[in-house]
């Protein structure tokens, strides 16, 4: 799927748009958010849950019951966050909802702002998987569908489904042709 540039700015914040919700879950375990926007990184995380549960042994972490979680601003919300740890490393981090949401500004000062009843970020792969009713808006630009997967590396964004079973829908607003060649 192509997304025009007006959508994807730079790296770091096209990284911040799709990967904040999976990042806004390395929670309290010593795992440095990497693709936070710049000025919510040195901020502390504050994560509030009805309960906690931590399996050292196991390398778990799961927060349960009306999850909010925030840093600088970014504001998250969700029904449960797993977390999922290896040698003292964060591998993975689910947040679950119905939805499970999150607001956040990218570096440009532009608000992101999402839901999907499950975020899946796996750092090892570098992918970020929203799933169920998934929804993605920055500045008036929105994207639906069953299912959004972003590679961070790659930068490639994909949505819907093999077969068609789950259709994508992409609303981008109309830019002044100004802007989009960084005109004055």
């Amino acid at each position: 799927m192509h997304i025009p540039t007006h959508f994807i700015r730079s790296r770091r914040s096209h990284a911040n748009r799709l990967g904040t919700l999976g990042l806004a879950l390395m929670i309290g375990l010593g795992a440095q958010p990497v693709l936070a926007a710049q000025a919510d990184r040195t901020q502390p995380v504050k994560v509030q849950a009805d309960k906690k549960v931590t399996k050292y042994q196991e390398g778990t972490s799961v927060y349960t019951g009306d999850v909010v979680i925030d840093q600088g601003s970014l504001h998250a919300t969700g029904n449960r966050a797993t977390l999922y740890l290896e040698d003292g490393e964060l591998v993975r981090a689910v947040l679950e909802g119905r939805p499970a949401t999150f607001r956040e500004r990218d570096d440009e000062g532009n608000w992101v702002e999402g839901e999907a009843r499950e975020a899946d970020y796996r750092t090892g792969e570098g992918s970020v998987v929203l799933t169920g009713e998934a929804w993605l808006k920055r500045t008036g630009d929105e994207i639906r569908s069953e299912r959004i997967t972003y590679d961070l590396g790659t930068e490639v964004v994909e949505a819907g489904e093999e077969g068609g079973k789950a259709r994508v829908e992409m609303t981008l607003q109309p830019r002044n042709k100004k802007d989009d060649n960084g005109g004055d």
